[in-house]
């Protein structure tokens, strides 16, 4: 199974971007390089390029920093070097924020809002046909 989708759904999901703007830009490469540097200047970064509602609730940058890292990794130039499902699991798991960020306050702006786009890209993305966005971006 390749992730490449599954990168592109968690970049949708911090940036409240599409995958494809209106003008044929993909998301992807807007995060070029964001990851680079000191711990100080990647948060300022991911900051700067993430949905600002999530910002305005008390959503774990370390958790976002992760998330960051497992949708670059998932779209990695060779398909060869992207992580497996159960890599990503694994990386997920790792983690007790995921989960106490959810279960502490499920009726936050935020999270009803993170939750709702997920539902809304997931359905996006099931109607399209892999094999052709994989070709038309290259």
């Amino acid at each position: 199974m390749d992730v490449f989708s599954f990168g592109v759904l968690l970049f949708e999901l911090i940036s409240g971007e599409k995958a494809i703007d209106e003008e044929g830009k993909v998301l992807w490469a807007k995060v070029e390089g964001i990851l680079e540097g000191n711990e100080g200047r990647k948060v300022k970064r991911v900051k700067e390029w993430m949905d600002e509602i999530l910002l305005q609730d008390s959503i774990s940058m370390e958790g976002v920093m992760r998330a960051m890292g497992i949708a670059i990794a998932c779209l990695h130039k060779d398909p060869s070097k992207r992580p497996s499902m159960v890599d990503i699991v694994h990386a997920v798991s790792k983690s007790d924020d995921s989960v106490s960020d959810i279960s502490d306050d499920a009726s936050s702006s935020s999270q009803v809002q993170l939750w709702h786009r997920a539902t809304v890209a997931s359905s996006r993305w099931m109607s399209v046909d892999p094999i052709n966005l994989t070709a038309s971006n290259g």
